[in-house]
């Protein structure tokens, strides 16, 4: 079938946005954290409102006072878990036994609330997860990637990805991923093959400068080794986290698929590490001032390398969905009245 290709695009500016998050930062302090929830509303509003797709904004339409009882709710939680320790060992074990098999409706009720909320074309996105699907996801595969040691991790990352984009919709259309557990396997194969490489390749510098070095300068020998890799350790670490986030994100995007429509990411690895090493720098030396720079210059990145395969005619796909959608009504709005801000 042919396909029209519409390019997303991010409009935000950093002045405009240095204005909205210096002021939630200082409300959020004044108020001793309580205006954090209507931050993150004109946060998203913001970064919403500037992604265009066929020069349409999104836009994010979340109650605050909601995210506010969330978050209030998951604060007392806090609390109880903590002074029961001070109480008791065995209450301490009961409340988390009682914690653990809540985790996965909460992750559950905080996807429904976000995407119920977001809106493209005044057509809302949907999350429809079964709990006991996400039972075995969030807390099943964990403890299984403990008892193999690591190696069911990707199987895990696949299958989070999985859940939560198979259950997610737009309108009344369906997302759905064709990603595979051998293709994650294959990136984390590659990641720690070259992490293993690094390492040997130290050990061995270090073995040849212990031979190259007179004795009388081994203490030196000892000195200069750990300076190098301290000093090579940060840049290392932005190349492993920008390789495995890029080839990650190009991977599920560009299996996922909106009923006829196909997404597509092109992010390049170079330029993503470049991105996070620039803005861990400027923020480091600009005691945080640079934060709203370091957001937006990334936003428009990842956004400016997305695009949707589309079906020939879009408007008359989005037309009918807005037709499903006024007939389905919004009576969901009432249940999902409370975020956990995961």
């Amino acid at each position: 079938m042919q396909r029209t290709t519409q390019p997303f695009e991010f409009h935000g500016k950093t002045g405009e946005f240095f204005k909205i998050w210096i002021v939630n930062i200082m409300l959020s302090i004044i108020t001793l954290g309580i205006y954090s929830a209507w931050a993150k509303v004109r946060t998203r509003r913001y970064f919403y409102g500037n992604t265009f797709l066929m020069n349409t904004p999104f836009d994010y339409l979340a109650d605050p006072v909601k995210i506010l009882k969330g978050r209030l709710l998951a604060f007392a939680l806090i609390l109880l878990y903590s002074f029961s320790a001070l109480i008791s060992p065995i209450l301490e074990g009961v409340l988390v036994l009682i914690f653990i098999p809540l985790f996965p409706w909460i992750i559950i009720k905080s996807l429904q609330f976000n995407l119920y909320n977001s809106t493209y074309r005044n057509i809302r996105f949907h999350f429809a997860g079964d709990y006991l699907k996400a039972l075995w996801v969030f807390i099943g595969l964990p403890v299984a990637v403990a008892f193999s040691l690591g190696l069911a991790y990707p199987y895990f990352a696949k299958e989070r990805k999985k859940f939560v984009i198979d259950h997610s919709a737009y309108g009344t259309s369906q997302f759905s991923t064709a990603v595979t557990a051998g293709q994650f396997y294959g990136i984390y194969m590659k990641t720690a093959g070259v992490t293993l490489a690094v390492v040997l390749l130290g050990a061995g510098f270090n073995y040849a400068l212990q031979l190259v070095l007179p004795m009388s300068n081994a203490s030196e020998a000892a000195f200069i080794l750990p300076a190098l890799m301290a000093l090579l350790f940060f840049p290392f670490l932005m190349i492993v986290y920008g390789y495995i986030y890029t080839t990650l994100t190009n991977l599920v995007i560009n299996h996922t698929s909106l009923q006829q429509c196909r997404f597509r990411s092109n992010l390049e690895t170079m330029k993503m590490c470049w991105l996070y090493f620039s803005n861990t720098v400027a923020i480091i030396f600009s005691l945080g001032l640079l934060i709203p720079w370091a957001m937006i210059r990334t936003a428009r990145y990842r956004i400016s390398c997305m695009t949707l395969m589309t079906v020939p005619d879009p408007e008359a796909f989005i037309a009918a969905e807005a037709e499903k959608a006024d007939a389905i009504g919004e009576e969901l709005g009432d249940l999902l009245d409370i975020d956990f801000g995961l």
